[in-house]
C-alpha cells in the first residue's frame, strides 16, 4: 500500500506487477534470515525485487514449485519489469516485509485460537461436560473482551448438543478432575 499511495516514485506498472504476482500466486522466496534488522527489510524486498525484475526465484502457489523468477512469471502470464530510476529504491526501502509478515502472523494467530475454542467445545462434549461455565452473565463481569468472546464463541458451538449435562440442575460445573 505504501507504493501505491503514489509519492515513492514508481510507476503504475510496477504497482500493476505486484498486484499480478500476489494474484496469480507468484511468491518471491524469502529467505527466513538475513535481514540486517537496523535498515529495515533491505534484504527480505531485494529478494521480491529481484523477481519483479526476472531473477531470483519464486513460488508458484497453484503447485508449489520454485522456479527461476522468469520461468515463474512466465508461467503466471507475466513479463519480468525493467526499473526505472529510483524504483530499486522504493521497493527496498522500509518495512513493508515485515508488515505483511506480521499480518499474515496476526491472522494465523486467530485461527489457532478459533481452532482451540473449537478442540475445547468437542473436549467437553466428549466428557459429558456442561456449558453452564460459559454463560453471559458469568463473563459480563470480567474485563476481558476475548474472554467474552470466547464463551459467546463455546456457547454457539455447543447450542443444542446431545452430549451435554446441563439438564441436571445440580451439575453447576464440572470437576477439576
Amino acid at each position: 500500500n505504501t507504493l501505491a499511495m503514489g509519492h515513492s516514485g514508481v510507476r503504475v506498472e510496477l504497482i500493476q506487477l505486484l498486484l499480478d504476482m500476489l494474484n496469480k500466486g507468484v511468491h518471491p522466496c524469502i529467505p527466513a534470515q538475513g535481514s540486517l534488522g537496523a535498515s529495515g527489510d533491505l534484504a527480505p524486498l531485494a529478494h521480491l525485487a529481484l523477481v519483479v525484475m526476472g531473477a531470483g526465484e519464486a513460488m508458484l502457489q497453484d503447485d508449489g514449485r520454485v522456479l527461476p523468477g522468469r520461468q515463474a512469471l512466465h508461467e503466471a502470464g507475466l513479463q519480468p519489469l525493467e526499473l526505472a530510476a529510483k524504483e530499486g529504491l522504493a521497493l527496498l526501502n522500509g518495512t513493508t516485509f515485515m508488515v505483511g509478515k506480521g499480518a499474515l502472523l496476526v491472522r494465523r494467530a486467530i485461527n489457532l485460537a478459533l481452532t482451540a475454542d473449537a478442540a475445547a467445545a468437542l473436549t467437553l462434549e466428549a466428557l459429558h461436560g456442561t456449558a453452564r461455565a460459559y454463560d453471559a452473565r458469568v463473563h459480563a463481569v470480567r474485563p476481558h473482551p476475548r474472554q467474552q468472546d470466547c464463551a459467546a464463541f463455546l456457547r454457539g458451538l455447543l447450542l443444542g448438543s446431545q452430549f451435554l449435562r446441563d439438564d441436571d440442575p445440580n451439575n453447576v460445573q464440572d470437576a477439576y478432575t
